[in-house]
């Protein structure tokens, strides 16, 4: 196994990770960036289809903040939105030097790009890869953490079949959100947006936040939680910076059009004039890194493509089932059972071979996404934003009315007999009525149909009620998961 040294490891292939190092890079060229990438160039898409902005007539950066937090609900963090409002102007007049836009549609802020939407990522990639050293068709899979600070990185190369470990005190998350993992009937191998950032923040202890809420308009479903930061990008874990669609609040319950390239762009950018002020600290020592990455790696033989494929698309079904646009308790504590039950059968699998450790290791980032997002879904008991929370109510179902018969009119002509039978065998063929049951006195009894049994079908009801500005947290302390309620300071 290879070991690499480095003074800061980007983890992510996006518009946020790309931009973060493009803008260190023209402060800070002598010191040695590793950009860690699951997406090959072509094999992935960096189209930007356009940006939401401050910068239209009659508009100023205070609506845009105004906008952006009435949109979320006021579940935003009021900083990361001042920033966002305050700086998106000076990004986009950056990038409209390579990529054109067309004017916002009346009383919108979504400005589109026209031509070649791949004409930043493709002018920051061809700056960034000239300098710092990127290793494309990779994952991050684990940080290693040692003296209440981040010491390195554990990565697989797909091409080469094997696991490298990076030994840095610096490293940048920008992997981009988890929307893809509502995404049914997907392949689990190498899919990109399945909770890697999430995953790796949560084993690492860092805080998350927000994961209950997710925007699901458009081509797709936007998640809009994730790693918790401060306005300097940074997590709550020394050495641990975060940018763009793997953190949470800049957009709070609901999203803006074109708010998340903004974003991206934005903080991609903020983080790198954070890190230019930085002292990069060393990493962890070999032997370290040899003997960490042999207690978290473990090989064996059985082929498990099959159960792999199958749990990653019921995580999916559970996921737009119990975490979709409406949400009650029941179902979302079903689907927290049916997460529970994929993790243990996951880790009852055999092991498998090298081949699919790192796309086990995913899977289980997928199945750690997916479990917080319906703790802190269970968290939100009212209605907020993108989402509407609800109770089922059982409610008697109305009896159908029988439809009224017909009256057949009497007959007066003799029943016509089978052509070769005699009356007498006719009169023999047809059923004799049968007496009225009598009661001793002689009065007729009457035989009444048995009670109804009340029908019950599902009503759902949604909760409406004032949303105080709150946000759910989550964080591994030790082995114990820490859901926590804070309310915003606004």
């Amino acid at each position: 196994m290879e070991i690499f040294n480095t003074d800061l490891l980007i983890l992510g292939g996006g518009l946020s990770a790309y931009m973060a190092a493009y803008t260190l890079l023209k402060k800070r060229r002598k010191d040695k960036i590793m950009i860690v990438s699951p997406r090959r160039g072509d094999d992935a898409s960096h189209a930007m289809r356009g940006m939401a902005l401050s910068r239209f007539d009659g508009d100023s950066a205070p609506k845009y903040y105004q906008d952006t937090l009435q949109t979320g609900a006021y579940q935003n963090d009021p900083a990361l939105v001042k920033a966002l409002s305050e700086e998106s102007a000076v990004v986009f007049d950056r990038v409209r030097t390579v990529i054109t836009f067309d004017p916002p549609e009346e009383g919108s802020r979504f400005r589109p790009v026209t031509g070649d939407q791949n004409a930043l990522w493709k002018t920051l990639a061809d700056s960034v890869e000239s300098q710092a050293e990127v290793k494309a068709g990779c994952h991050g899979l684990r940080l290693l953490v040692r003296e209440g600070r981040v010491q390195g990185a554990l990565c697989y190369d797909e091409k080469k079949r094997a696991f490298f470990a990076v030994s840095t005190g610096t490293v940048l998350l920008a992997t981009g959100g988890y929307g893809e993992l509502y995404r049914e009937n997907a392949e689990a191998k190498s899919l990109p947006g399945t909770g890697s950032g999430v995953g790796l923040a949560y084993y690492a202890g860092a805080e998350l936040a927000d994961l209950e809420f997710a925007d699901f308009g458009g081509e797709g479903v936007t998640t809009l939680g994730g790693v918790v930061i401060d306005n300097q990008c940074r997590t709550s874990l020394p050495g641990l910076l975060a940018c763009g669609g793997v953190t949470a609040g800049v957009h709070g319950a609901g999203l803006i059009r074109g708010n998340a390239e903004t974003a991206a762009l934005v903080f991609g950018r903020r983080a790198a004039h954070v890190l230019t002020r930085m002292d990069f600290l060393p990493g962890a020592d070999e032997e370290t890194m040899y003997k960490w990455v042999n207690e978290t790696v473990y090989i064996g033989q059985k082929d498990q493509t099959a159960a792999y494929a199958r749990i990653r698309n019921e995580i999916a079904h559970t996921l737009n089932i119990s975490a979709g646009e409406i949400r009650t308790q029941e179902k979302i504590e079903d689907g927290l059972k049916l997460i529970a039950h994929l993790q243990h059968e996951l880790n009852d699998l055999d092991l498998c071979p090298l081949r699919q450790v790192c796309e086990k290791m995913e899977l289980d980032f997928a199945l750690i996404a997916a479990r917080l997002t319906l703790l802190a879904s269970l968290e939100r008991e009212e209605s907020c934003g993108c989402f509407k929370r609800a109770i089922i109510r059982l409610v008697e179902k109305e009896p159908e009315e029988e439809p009224a018969r017909e009256e057949q009119p009497e007959e007066t002509a003799e029943p016509e007999t089978a052509e070769g039978a005699s009356e007498e065998e006719t009169e023999e063929a047809e059923p004799s009525e049968a007496p009225a049951e009598e009661k001793p006195d002689g009065d007729t009894a009457v035989v009444c149909p048995p009670p109804r049994e009340p029908e019950y079908e599902e009503q759902i009801e949604l909760i409406e009620k004032e949303v105080k500005p709150y946000r759910v947290t989550l964080r591994l302390n030790g082995m114990i998961l820490m859901p926590n309620k804070e309310p915003w300071n606004v």
